[in-house]
């Protein structure tokens, strides 16, 4: 760690109600315990942030830039 970090303070958690079916439930307990259960939520939703935003910066790319030629699609293709 460098000098000039600083430590991270874990965020302080709220409470949300949510509905969610049964056998999703069950599903996740029976992985991860009651316990992990809102861990699992929560690394969920980060996941699915994560995606909505590189959505958004995908959007915002193709408005500014338009789409991706199939010439440039090919060659990325062929690096990868």
């Amino acid at each position: 760690m460098s000098a000039h970090a600083t430590p991270q303070v874990p965020e302080r958690a709220e409470k949300r109600s949510v509905s969610l079916p049964k056998s999703l439930i069950k599903e996740v307990e029976d992985r991860t315990g009651k316990t992990g259960f809102s861990s699992i939520v929560s690394e969920a939703l980060e996941q699915w942030l994560a995606m909505a935003k590189l959505r958004e910066v995908v959007a915002e790319d193709r408005r500014v830039f338009g789409p991706v030629s199939e010439e440039a699609r090919r060659q990325a293709e062929q690096e990868w």
